[in-house]
């Protein structure tokens, strides 16, 4: 016979914003702009001390300002 007192637990994936809309800028999540707009590593954008934003726990950062640091480097 099974055990019907155990229960499975299910859990939900944690669902992201891709990108937040602000006033001259867009915020977009630190890993996916390392990766994507950079090509770097997140731990390397981190390093960079690039302005951030936590928001529910992710890292953003805005993209433009962002850019312009790293051409400045």
């Amino acid at each position: 016979m099974s055990d019907t007192s155990i229960k499975e637990i299910i859990r939900r994936p944690r669902r992201t914003l891709s990108q937040i809309e602000i006033p001259g800028d867009v915020l977009i999540p630190r890993k996916d702009f390392a990766r994507d707009v950079i090509g770097v590593c997140e731990r390397t954008a981190t390093r960079m001390n690039l302005e951030t934003v936590y928001v529910g726990g992710v890292a953003f950062v805005a993209r433009n300002a962002s850019l312009k640091i790293v051409a400045d480097l």
